[in-house]
């Protein structure tokens, strides 16, 4: 049987169907719907269940779509507060270092002029820096420079609006020192190195009896009249015996490699 003719006959096999059922009475019409509807229900539970199954994954697909677009907009909020709680513990420790600061200037007997450090070469990170300070500011060559930590160092060109500050750190700041406890007093200068990693400081010119101990605090004396009496200069490091003379390391009292802020001291008295 060809197509043609197969197709004829099942147009032909529908029309003596449905003229079957409008021969039929009512009741015997229902009972051939019925059982039509009992061949054809399977299929469309299982289309409804489809089609319910494609609305889920449907669903599904734009509720993961919505977590990973609000997982990406929570990552850069995050993203954005750790910056924010930086700059806030900055801020914080920028206040308290300046009530330290002023805290200390009330404290102190003699008048202190704060500065702000404006340059620093990197060649001679710890030997010397320029602060925003000078002539009209009153200042002069050798002023004792600080911070409420202990000593920097002290003032060589000074100009209108800026000076340079030798720092301890360098061979040419010579402070006479005395170390707590004792009747013991030296010369502290910096040390000169080849590398510029850290700074070396030591105490110099102490008798080699002198039997210093580690972390014994070394003050200025006020001898030579450039730097006043009793500011910290730092701390007792490996004592030794140098020929005839003892010999100390010390370690700084300031941090000469975060400094920002420094006093310098423009009068003996207040």
């Amino acid at each position: 049987m060809n197509k043609k003719a197969l197709t004829a006959a099942s147009v032909a096999g529908f029309i003596l169907f449905v003229a079957l059922i409008i021969a039929l009475s009512p009741h015997k019409t229902r009972q051939v719907q019925a059982g039509f509807l009992g061949i054809i229900s399977p299929f469309l539970k299982t289309g409804s269940t489809l089609d319910k199954k494609y609305r889920e994954y449907s669903e599904g697909l734009a509720s993961l779509e919505q977590m990973e677009s609000e997982n990406k907009r929570l990552k850069v909020v995050n993203k954005e507060l750790s910056a924010t709680n930086q700059i806030l513990r900055g801020y914080e420790a920028e206040n308290k270092r300046l009530r330290n600061a002023l805290g200390y200037r009330e404290r102190v007997l003699f008048k202190l002029l704060p500065a702000r450090i404006i340059a620093r070469d990197p060649g001679s990170w710890y030997n010397q820096l320029t602060i925003d300070r000078g002539a009209r500011d009153g200042l002069r060559e050798d002023m004792a420079v600080l911070t409420e930590e202990g000593l920097v160092g002290k003032t060589t060109v000074v100009s209108g609006h800026s000076s340079i500050v030798v720092l301890v750190a360098d061979e040419s700041c010579k402070v006479a020192a005395t170390v707590e406890g004792t009747n013991v007093q030296g010369i502290v200068k910096g040390e000169r190195v080849s590398s510029t990693l850290s700074a070396v400081i030591s105490l110099n010119h102490i008798p080699k009896t002198a039997g210093l101990t580690n972390g014994q605090k070394i003050f200025s004396s006020g001898v030579g009249g450039v730097f006043p009496g009793g500011v910290l200069i730092g701390a007792v490091k490996d004592f030794s015996v140098r020929e005839l003379e003892g010999f100390s390391y010390v370690l700084p009292a300031v941090d000469l490699t975060t400094l920002q802020d420094v006093f310098v001291v423009v009068s003996k008295e207040k």
